[in-house]
């Protein structure tokens, strides 16, 4: 029994970390992507049915009904470019060229006989939705086998060349992708014309009409679990169960219109009502609370791809079942006759309970109640799925893993996917993985820098040791502080490979300094994991070997030392040894350095910029003289960082301060230009000793 439980466990866990996927996570991101698009064509189609049930017949109110029309004609198309953008920039494929060439596809595939013939918006819609995904995969494969992107230029490639190379790396996959497009339809137009009148018959002599009525219901779920759009990709079998019903006399499928499908795919306005009632979490409210006038008029994409609910299997049985069971509850109650069939059509963006008034042209009480039953069987099951996600979102220790590729530009999470902020728990991971990803890349691509910031001996006007400083320069060429780093410290792995890259790069400077005659003591600001990783350790240990003596220092800070104190006391012991110095940073931001401050045994202690702002104050500037005149009896060091002004200079040399660092003195800068500082002042001395 335990046995049977653990490989229960086991297939949740490998199930739900399919919703992290590369290829899941773009598909959802691009369907979020597409939210405003989707807001507006309900919006229109809404004030459209307002105009019909209300009489209203204008030039505005036709005007609004074609726009309505076109819009969801549109929407097909809206969904390939959103999906050709978000599942191809990333990778080495342009993401415009695939675009442009998945649309002729799409086209193909989705019938040309459509094109230009006067087709209505549901056959259209039909052939759109099923066409997407094949386009997409049809040119991204064809893209892929057949396109070589050459990021190399060569300057003495002729104009020529460079013509039939831009030809065979974008027009022959177009080429290929339309022909395979064709050949796949003449192939779908075949099997129809062959097999379709055989499978209808044995559907409408074989199975059941409940059952069919029941299995479509299900299966739009499942669909829409997905990202795919159920009753469009399903109109032909809603079609073959409308006919049935008629021949039958039975009730039209429509039904679930008003009684499986209210709030959209997954009847998510019982999920909405779970949310505001039960969740103690207040981004959980708020997010239901956004959503629910849009819910109301069955709009669920802010809660479908919010939460998300497509691709997270441990909702996905709520998300089938709910629809499921209310369809088959709305069937027994009218096939009991306890519930009319409605007479009336009613469009799906119609509210709950005004459906019911407009499908039986008045008030129905035993309908309305029928739809209340729904929603509260639907509240029920959602709110035991709702707990149960809940807590395991806050008790899962797992992390999702980074997705190492061996190009890192073959990222799922390129820099154009979607940050997707409204969740903590679980929207958070993706962000985490997504920015993991991204440093990958930039580390790959050597868009990581070191830049450099002197800390000064205002005595002397000389500078006394360097910081190292860690930015990532844009497309632009414009650098950035690194704060990516907060969100990695959940992937050891990545931050591993950081800290290891600054290690090995701080050296070779130090190394081209000591050639070059410069002999400066280069701190690098390092995590926990300096003390905690063996690579870490191991990075320093061959940096050490490869550098000149009493030329590397550490600054380390509060957090790295609460992480075990004891072991990192004895490993600074063990660095001093070998001529490492060490700095506490960011003395003052913390509460307890206090307690542990004459037992570090660090060097030096930089007071923090936020220690110094108000120094002008004579309050704040006796608790400086005070911390200054502290690490004096213990033998400590003290720098000053962010002194940007001269009067924090002058007061800091009245307490007795000479190591300073901040923007008064100098900004951080790039290697060559710290160079040329330090041959400068190299220079100065020279002369003054030969004067």
């Amino acid at each position: 029994m335990i046995d049977t439980m653990t490989n229960f466990r086991d297939i949740d866990e490998r199930l739900s970390s399919l919703s992290a996927h590369r290829t899941l996570l773009a598909i959802r991101n691009a369907y979020l992507s597409i939210l405003p698009y989707v807001i507006v064509m309900a919006a229109v189609t809404v004030a459209t049915n307002l105009f019909h049930f209300t009489g209203i017949d204008t030039g505005i109110a036709a005007y609004v009904g074609h726009l309505a029309r076109y819009l969801a004609e549109l929407f097909p198309e809206v969904i390939l470019l959103s999906l050709s953008w978000s599942l191809n920039s990333h990778n080495r494929i342009r993401a415009p060229a695939v675009m442009l060439v998945s649309l002729p596809v799409f086209w193909i595939l989705c019938g040309w006989d459509q094109l230009y013939a006067e087709v209505g918006q549901q056959t259209r819609s039909l052939g759109s939705t099923i066409a997407i995904y094949p386009a997409i995969l049809l040119t991204h494969t064809a893209f892929r086998l057949f396109a070589r992107e050459n990021t190399r230029s060569d300057p003495q490639r002729v104009v020529m060349s460079q013509m039939i190379t831009f030809n065979l790396r974008y027009v022959l996959p177009g080429v290929i992708a339309v022909g395979l497009a064709i050949v796949l339809r003449l192939a779908f137009v075949a099997l129809a014309d062959r097999y379709a009148q055989d499978v209808y018959a044995l559907l409408v002599d074989r199975i059941p009409y409940h059952l069919e009525v029941i299995l479509f219901v299900m299966f739009l779920q499942v669909l829409s679990l997905f990202a795919i759009h159920g009753y469009a990709t399903m109109l032909g079998v809603f079609e073959y169960l409308q006919n049935k019903s008629d021949v039958l006399g039975l009730p039209s499928p429509e039904f679930f219109t008003l009684y499986a499908t209210p709030g959209g795919a997954g009847s998510v306005l019982c999920l909405m009502l779970v949310m505001l009632v039960v969740s103690s979490r207040r981004e959980y409210k708020s997010l239901a609370r956004i959503s629910a006038p849009l819910t109301l008029f069955n709009i669920s994409e802010t809660l479908v791809f919010g939460i998300p609910l497509v691709f997270n299997l441990r909702m996905a049985w709520a998300f089938i079942s709910v629809p499921t069971i209310n369809a088959s509850l709305a069937y027994a109650a009218m096939s009991m006759g306890w519930v009319a069939p409605p007479p009336n059509s009613v469009h799906w963006a119609v509210p709950y309970l005004i459906s019911s008034y407009l499908a039986f042209d008045g008030v129905y009480l035993p309908s309305m109640l029928l739809q209340l039953t729904c929603i509260g069987c639907g509240v029920l099951i959602y709110s035991v799925a709702w707990r149960r996600y809940v807590h395991r979102e806050r008790s899962s220790k797992d992390e999702y893993p980074v997705f190492p590729s061996r190009h890192a530009s073959d990222s799922a999470f390129g820099d154009d996917a979607l940050d997707i902020v409204l969740m903590e728990e679980n929207v958070s991971r993706w962000s985490r993985i997504k920015q993991a990803d991204r440093t990958l890349k930039w580390l790959a691509e050597g868009q990581l820098e070191l830049v450099f910031q002197p800390i000064v001996d205002v005595s002397t006007h000389r500078i006394k040791h360097v910081e190292a400083l860690l930015r990532y320069r844009d497309a632009r060429g414009e650098l950035h502080p690194p704060q990516f780093l907060d969100v990695l410290r959940h992937h050891p792995g990545v931050m591993e490979g950081i800290e290891c890259w600054v290690i090995r790069t701080a050296a070779h400077h130090v190394r081209h300094w000591n050639e070059a005659g410069f002999s400066k003591r280069l701190f690098i600001n390092v995590t926990p994991l300096f003390f905690s990783s063996n690579n870490v350790r191991r990075c320093f240990f061959n940096a050490l070997n490869d550098c000149p003596i009493n030329s590397l220092g550490i600054e380390i800070t509060e957090q790295a030392l609460l992480e075990d104190l004891p072991r990192t006391l004895s490993d600074i012991k063990l660095f001093q040894s070998m001529d490492v110095q060490f700095a506490l940073d960011d003395f003052g931001s913390g509460y307890s350095s206090f307690n542990y401050l004459s037992q570090l045994g660090v060097d030096f202690i930089k007071l923090d910029k936020t220690l110094i702002d108000n120094i002008h104050l004579p309050r704040q500037a006796s608790v400086v003289e005070s911390v200054y005149q502290l690490c004096r009896h213990l033998s400590l060091q003290v720098i000053c960082e962010g002194v940007d002004k001269d009067a924090k200079e002058a007061r800091l040399e009245r307490i007795g301060v000479t190591l300073m660092q901040g923007f008064l003195l100098y900004r951080p800068m790039e290697a060559p230009a710290l160079e040329t500082l330090l041959r400068q002042e190299q220079d100065t001395a020279g002369s003054l000793k030969g004067a």
